[in-house]
């Protein structure tokens, strides 16, 4: 009876604890954010990172925490190619270099193509690059937890049940 009250309880404890501490792993080796809270935070190419507080429909692209250098506000859609990145801010599209660190804006996305050199630009969401980057690991993070949470409990079944 004992064994039976508690599996769901250790199995709920078993894998909220060990999501968490999977969450702070990921968030490390990925350089994003933890998957709480009110902040969203994801890796762009050299250095440079989406941020949004709140909501991701509305981010900003800055290479320092401290945002000394130029960035973009009002970012509402990126696409990343090599280097730069691509994308819809305040109905402008820009072109943001970041090995040079240059910005530079568009008024449609006719003349960005042209700039670019690529007739299919496919932006994304804001919500859709932060969850494309840390999609695999969180799927493979979820197993993990799982799989510990399987082991804790079968071996408090075959601990309980030898006694």
């Amino acid at each position: 009876m004992l064994l039976t009250f508690l599996t769901p309880i250790v199995g709920i404890a078993g894998y909220v604890g060990s999501s968490v501490i999977a969450m702070i792993v990921i968030s490390g080796l990925l350089s994003v954010d933890i998957g709480f809270g009110d902040s969203w935070k994801a890796p762009l190419p050299n250095g440079y990172q989406l941020i949004s507080v709140d909501m991701p429909d509305n981010g900003s692209i800055y290479k320092d925490d401290d945002h000394s250098t130029e960035g973009i506000d009002g970012v509402r859609q990126i696409e990343v190619i090599g280097d730069s990145v691509i994308g819809l801010s305040s109905n402008k599209y820009f072109l943001l270099d970041t090995k040079i660190h240059k910005v530079t804006y568009y008024p449609s996305v006719l003349e960005l193509q042209k700039r670019v050199g690529k007739l299919n630009i496919a932006l994304m969401s804001n919500d859709d690059y932060y969850w494309a980057v840390r999609e695999k690991a969180y799927i493979i993070g979820g197993v993990i937890c799982l799989l510990f949470t399987l082991s804790v409990l079968f071996v408090m079944w075959k601990v309980g049940l030898s006694r």
